[in-house]
């Protein structure tokens, strides 16, 4: 396996993500609230957290590197744009793994989250290898509950613009008066929607978006707890987690990208484009994107707890199997 890794302290200096990370750090910092005692220790250990770098920043880091001067080779990695959307005619469909490119089907987002968990499984692979694996195992999952990550319908959104927000058309915004800028529907969703729901402006500062990203898991986490009551409040397991097969994300995956046409698209491109989507498609997918930040933590927390257990058992095998050869080598130096 061809190992592609940066080193670990450029990575956490490398320039401002390209996405919104609000909702990245609100996914780790929820996921560490359902972690094992296992799964939290062996992921600290693995990324080597700290108080200079925690969960959150761990959570958002993929989106730092996915420049020139970082790993832009994962670019495509964040997402995977099934050819057979079309929310026109209310087709949202995923097929996995013809939807995947790449000469083996490896250059999306299901693809990798199953090749960085093998890399973490994998104690022959180089420390920075593992660790950089589960920092972009930490992101994906995020990445793989936003919708328009998941759809194919002009890249996944992208193409959809201008659309408004906060303003009536016409849509075109401007920067200084004088640089036109294109608002589009994927970073209505990464950003737009997300920040309205805590009451942050639309650019804040690094310590402020992790104050409240802290503050967003925390309610995510209380409301969770509050539904459930006396039940368990364990990580969900409504989807079967098995960390070698493609099954599990594969079932996260349709559903999101059913929650295209369902949701982000459901009254067609024309409607997105001509009305102010701060107002009442806001009020109308607000809980839509509250509900797919709380999977992405409940689940990333599972698949995580999952993952350290196999470690874990792969550990005692290997110190059995130790020990088994040094009874068996005991008699032969006599």
């Amino acid at each position: 396996m061809l190992s592609r890794t940066i080193p670990f302290f450029l990575a956490i200096i490398s320039p401002a993500a390209c996405w919104d990370p609000l909702g990245h750090q609100t996914v780790g910092f929820l996921a560490q609230k359902y972690f094992t005692t296992q799964a939290n220790e062996t992921i600290s250990s693995l990324i080597g957290l700290n108080s200079e770098f925690d969960i959150g920043d761990a959570a958002a880091w993929a989106d730092t590197v996915r420049d020139k001067d970082g790993l832009p080779w994962s670019k495509n990695w964040h997402f995977i744009n099934p050819k057979g959307d079309d929310p026109a005619t209310n087709t949202c469909k995923l097929s996995y793994p013809s939807d995947c490119p790449g000469a083996n089907n490896d250059n999306c987002i299901i693809s990798q989250i199953l090749n960085q968990t093998s890399i973490v499984l994998n104690f022959s692979l180089p420390l920075p290898e593992r660790r950089q694996s589960t920092m972009f195992l930490l992101h994906f999952f995020g990445d793989l509950h936003q919708p328009m990550h998941t759809s194919g319908y002009k890249y996944g959104g992208n193409l959809v613009r201008p659309v408004c927000w906060g303003r009536q058309p016409p849509c075109t915004e401007y920067i200084n008066d004088t640089v036109p800028y294109e608002r589009n529907l994927h970073a209505t969703w990464d950003s737009a929607i997300p920040r309205k729901l805590r009451g942050l402006e639309p650019r804040t500062g690094v310590e402020e978006t992790k104050r409240a990203a802290i503050a967003w898991a925390e309610d995510l986490w209380r409301d969770e707890r509050d539904a459930r009551g006396s039940r368990d409040q364990d990580a969900d397991q409504d989807f079967e987690v098995d960390v070698y097969g493609a099954r599990t994300i594969i079932g996260y995956a349709e559903e999101s990208n059913r929650l295209v046409c369902s949701s982000a698209l459901s009254k067609g491109v024309e409607w997105v484009l001509s009305n102010d989507l701060s107002l009442g498609y806001y009020e109308e997918n607000k809980e839509v994107v509250k509900a797919q930040v709380t999977k992405a933590g409940r689940r990333l927390a599972g698949w995580m707890n999952v993952l350290a257990a196999e470690l874990g058992r792969m550990q005692g095998m290997e110190k059995e199997s130790k020990g088994n050869n040094n009874n068996n080598n005991k008699w032969g130096d006599l």
